[in-house]
Formats: C-alpha cells, sequence, structure tokens
C-alpha cells in the first residue's frame, strides 16, 4: 500500500491544444455546412446563336445579401474537338444595365501522336467560365449568355448555335479556403497531440539502456506540477503479446513511495518492435526522485528508454496518480498499527 490517490482530470490540458481542437471542429463543420447550404435556382443547357444581337436569355436570379455566401454561376461550353469558341455570361439588372460579367475564351482539341514506333491519341479542353455575385441589397437580374465567336481551331468560323450548360445557385460558400484551412487545422491539431505526448514541460529525466531494467533520478515535482512518465521497449521479433513492466519511485531517502506493475500489450510488428507506456503523476512535494523501471519478460527487450518530464501539459482529459513523500513501508506500518488498535468484540464468560 502507498500514500497515492488516483483519478482522472483534465485541468493539465495545454490550452493551445484545445484551441486548435476546437478549431478543428468548427472548420471541418463549415466545410461539411458547405456542401448544403448552396440552393440552385438555375439548371439549364442553352443554344446559343453565334454572333446574334442581344443574349440568349437563361433565366431569372433571385439574390438577397447574406452574412455568409455568394450567388455562383458556371458554365461550360459543349463544341467538337478542335473547335474554340468565345463566350459571355452577363448578369443585368430590370434597366438592362449589366451588373457584373465574364467572358472565356474556350477550346477543345485533340490529335494522334508517334514516338519510337509507338502511337496514340490526346485530347484537352477548357471549355468552363464563371461568375461569383454577393449581392448588397435584395433584386431580381436576369442571367444571359451570347457567344462572340465561334470557329475551328484553322480559323474557319461555325454558324451552328452553340450548346452552353449553365448552372447557378445562390448561398455558395466557396470551399478551397475552407478545405485548405481544414487541413492545415489537421496537421497543427495532430501535431500538437504529438507534442503532448513527447512531453510538454521541462525534462527532467531521459536515460536509455540496451537492457530492461532502467533507472535514473532527477529534481521534480510539487503541488501544481503534473509529471509525465514515458517508457519505450525496443524488442526483437521474440516480442511475447504482453509485458509487465514494474515502476518503484523512490525518494531522496531511498524509500519506496509508489510501486505499480503494468500489463502492455506489445505493438509492432517485424524484427523491430516498439511497445511505450505513458504515465501521469503529481509528486505532491518537490525533490529528487527516482524512477525505476523492470520489464518482464525481459529475453527479446534489446533496448529501454525512460524520460519523465516536469510541468506537463496534457492533449486532453488523463488518469493521473497524487503521490505522497510517504514510504511504502511507513504506511503500511500505520495500517497494521490502525489494525490492531481497533477494539475487539465483546468477551463471553463461560
Amino acid at each position: 500500500m502507498s500514500a497515492t490517490k488516483t483519478y482522472t482530470t483534465r485541468k493539465f490540458t495545454e490550452p493551445a491544444i484545445a484551441i486548435r481542437w476546437l478549431t478543428f471542429w468548427l472548420m471541418s463543420a463549415a466545410l461539411v455546412a458547405s456542401w448544403f447550404l448552396g440552393r440552385e435556382q438555375i439548371s439549364q443547357t442553352v443554344y446559343v446563336e453565334p454572333n446574334a444581337e442581344g443574349l440568349a436569355e437563361v433565366g431569372e436570379l433571385q439574390l438577397k445579401p447574406n452574412a455568409i455566401g455568394a450567388t455562383r454561376i458556371r458554365a461550360e461550353a459543349r463544341v467538337p474537338s478542335n473547335h474554340s469558341v468565345t463566350y459571355e455570361l452577363r448578369l443585368v439588372d430590370s434597366q438592362g444595365e449589366v451588373v457584373a460579367s465574364a467572358m472565356k475564351e474556350a477550346w477543345a482539341q485533340s490529335g494522334t501522336w508517334q514516338e519510337d514506333g509507338e502511337s496514340g491519341t490526346w485530347s484537352e479542353d477548357d471549355l468552363g467560365a464563371g461568375l461569383d455575385v454577393r449581392a448588397t441589397e435584395t433584386e431580381s437580374l436576369t442571367l444571359g449568355v451570347s457567344v462572340l465567336d465561334y470557329t475551328t481551331t484553322d480559323g474557319i468560323a461555325v454558324a451552328t448555335p452553340v450548346p452552353i450548360e449553365v448552372r447557378a445557385s445562390t448561398g455558395v460558400i466557396y470551399r478551397t479556403p475552407l478545405f485548405w484551412g481544414w487541413i492545415v487545422t489537421t496537421i497543427l491539431t495532430v501535431i500538437a497531440g504529438e507534442i503532448s505526448h513527447a512531453g510538454i514541460g521541462k525534462r527532467a529525466i531521459f536515460r536509455t539502456i540496451p537492457d530492461s531494467d532502467v533507472s535514473a533520478r532527477g529534481t521534480l515535482g510539487g503541488p501544481s506540477s503534473l509529471v509525465y512518465m514515458r517508457v519505450t521497449i525496443d524488442s526483437d521479433e521474440n516480442t511475447p503479446l504482453s509485458f509487465q513492466p514494474q515502476l518503484w519511485i523512490r525518494n531522496a531517502d531511498g524509500e519506496d513511495i509508489y510501486t505499480q506493475t503494468y500489463t502492455l500489450k506489445s505493438s509492432g510488428s517485424g524484427d523491430e518492435r516498439k511497445t511505450v507506456l505513458d504515465g501521469y503523476f503529481r509528486l505532491l512535494e518537490k525533490g529528487s526522485y527516482g524512477f525505476y523501471l523492470e520489464v518482464l519478460p525481459d529475453a527479446s527487450v534489446d533496448r529501454t528508454t525512460l524520460a519523465v518530464f516536469d510541468r506537463a501539459r496534457s492533449s486532453g482529459s488523463v488518469e493521473v496518480t497524487d503521490i505522497e513523500n510517504v514510504a511504502i513501508a511507513d504506511v503500511d506500518g500505520l495500517t497494521d498499527l490502525e489494525a490492531d488498535s481497533q477494539p475487539s468484540g465483546p468477551e463471553t464468560e463461560a
């Protein structure tokens, strides 16, 4: 028995990690919501005469000012290979004034190739155009499209109508910045979590030996300090299914104040395997403490590394053991004394 208490707490969570997790979930929610916020108002294919006077009307768009989102218009010309077309999208108000426009020089090409006795075909195109608009007031606008030029790649004019597929949605969020923001936030969150597991705080003890037993001493602890211990066990292909490392923590007088036997499922595969043990403690009195670890079974162990960090921070909720600077032998002796001092039951006279 020892003077200890084990409990789960978030008290030592690193604020930066918590903020990054909050940002990660907010970015994830915004990215998912962006797929559902847009409302499609127009989706149709129009056939536009080249060099015609006026616009080929596509439809009416009802715009409203929104805190987030915009009106997004996307168009794509459908032309045969080896043709080019110049077309223009326009938004026109009720007075016939152009509110916004976008021009596109679109083309599609294909051909064959031969090299070193081999041959094949190739094709390329750039046919799409886009227009994003933010409304400052509620209004109704007319969406139209015109074809300014339509030729073959040899420069021969083509008179047939050009099919142009047009889609328009309102309340659309531009997802590219959200997507890259989500990636950056995810990377930072993962790195922050790894840093916390590597020991945010001051490294007080570090020792690695080519054996199964490792020990080292350092000055650390205090009632407001979280002590983080990481043990790394490197083993070979004969690694058992589990290890049972036993830990002793000793005070400045060399007295055992804490002991614990863990059961760890071995991890990794192949010739080199790595198993990790993490532990969180509060040594309630700052001082010199020794950490002693014995790994069993030890036949497959190639190397054992002990690292202990003072004033550590966690990435979230962790299980912490409070340890008082009282020798286990003294606590056990006190317990036996208390048991002996308990009054016995009433004696019965014969």
